[in-house]
């Protein structure tokens, strides 16, 4: 629970609210439907409620519109609110949630072997259906979680050693990822390119992935489907491209590469210079980095926080790994002289000085113009300091007046101790 939600429940009342079970809902039903002439069963309740999602309104939509179309019916019962069914409530992929739209796509075709045409046609258009129930993230988790499907077969074909098997099994997975890699093209065409008319066949191809993944008989997602990382990455991406911009932004008077020379030649043999000066204990290993910052005009930051966000090998030595007195030495000759980084930010960054001498250099331009806009602010300027002046001199006065006043209260009495 959030921290400020937490600390209110001191003072309010937490009132949780769930949705009724079927049971609730069926013996409100029977009521209504008793008073409005209508019998229903009490299995037949509970079925309705359990096919509305427990949705009270739809429920009684439900039968309502049984009530309608039924009027020589007045009895509902299992059996005929089965046959009547999908006419009566709404369609059911308006209730279903993201992960179980997934999960259909994922095993395909399971349970379809032996059935017929017209079940299987029905079922493909499930299918398809439930990749619109979010179209923007459905894929995602499609992409995450297909390699599941594929994973238990190839598993069982190992455990009966079926070689036939398990190349079967792999050739599946092989046209699954080659069909990923088509939807994830596609996607980004109608993404990027607001090509709308290409999403139903990107609702084709995720449905393409999923049947290739569990094959002819479906295949079985354990578990819960995973959450899709693809978020997580590229949100990470983001990040290291902005700062590799950066780092390119400081150094760019002094290289010629791009980014993609930056990351792939430059920063690698920067920061393994930096960590092995900074790493041993020469006494001139601190001015050695600090010059060789200042030669490309890289600044504190960038060496011990961006550097480390490039590393190539996860077990390299970081500067997180430096002793701390060498930092502490290392920020103290740092912060105790002038860096070519710090002109370079006031020349790329937007500093408040040339602001300030081109409004000079304007002023000094033609001495004779007269700026009414100027003179206008001048006066009002003057004027507040007028009346700023009058203010504090009346408050003066009041502070003199009272002061005269308490003092020949003060001297009054005294006097007339003395008479007495």
């Amino acid at each position: 629970m959030h921290l400020t939600l937490s600390c209110s429940l001191h003072f309010n009342h937490l009132q949780r609210y769930r949705r009724p079970v079927k049971t609730v809902i069926a013996n409100r039903a029977i009521a209504i439907a008793t008073q409005e002439g209508v019998t229903v069963e009490r299995n037949a309740a509970e079925a309705l409620a359990e096919s509305c999602g427990n949705d009270v309104r739809q429920v009684l939509n439900a039968l309502q519109m049984w009530a309608s179309d039924n009027k020589d019916e007045s009895k509902m019962t299992y059996k005929s609110l089965k046959k009547r069914e999908n006419s009566i409530n709404k369609d059911a992929i308006l209730r279903m949630g993201l992960f179980d739209a997934a999960r259909i796509i994922l095993e395909g075709r399971r349970g379809l072997p032996g059935a017929d045409a017209k079940t299987q046609r029905q079922n493909f258009f499930q299918r398809n259906d439930a990749f619109f129930v979010d179209y923007s993230f459905v894929g995602l988790l499609v992409q995450q979680n297909y390699v599941k499907i594929v994973q238990g077969q190839f598993n069982e074909a190992k455990r009966t050693n079926d070689q036939d098997k398990v190349q079967t099994v792999l050739d599946r997975m092989s046209e699954a990822a080659d069909s990923m890699s088509d939807f994830a093209l596609v996607d980004n065409q109608r993404a990027m390119g607001m090509n709308w008319s290409l999403l139903p066949f990107t609702a084709a191809l995720a449905v393409k992935t999923g049947y290739h993944a569990g094959g002819e008989s479906g295949g079985f997602l354990p578990g819960f489907p995973e959450f899709s990382a693809w978020l997580g990455k590229n949100s990470t991406k983001g990040k290291k491209t902005r700062i590799l911009h950066e780092l390119q932004h400081h150094v760019n008077y002094k290289i010629s590469g791009g980014n993609q020379e930056m990351r792939l030649s430059y920063l690698p043999v920067f920061r393994d210079r930096f960590v092995s000066l900074l790493a041993s204990n020469d006494d001139n290993a601190v001015d050695q980095a600090i010059a060789l910052m200042d030669e490309y005009g890289f600044d504190r930051d960038d060496v011990f926080e961006s550097l480390d966000e490039f590393k190539m090998d996860p077990k390299a030595d970081s500067f997180t790994k430096i002793d701390s007195k060498t930092k502490a030495a290392f920020t103290r000759a740092y912060n105790a002289r002038a860096h070519k980084s710090q002109a370079l930010v006031a020349e790329q960054g937007g500093s408040k000085a040339p602001k300030r001498k081109a409004s000079s250099m304007a002023d000094t331009a033609d001495p004779d113009a007269i700026d009414d806009d100027k003179v206008q602010e001048e006066d009002d300027d003057e004027d507040d300091e007028l009346d700023a002046d009058k203010i504090k001199a009346m408050f003066k006065k009041k502070g003199r007046a009272k002061s005269t006043k308490a003092k020949n209260a003060t001297t009054s009495k005294a006097k007339g101790k003395k008479k007495k």
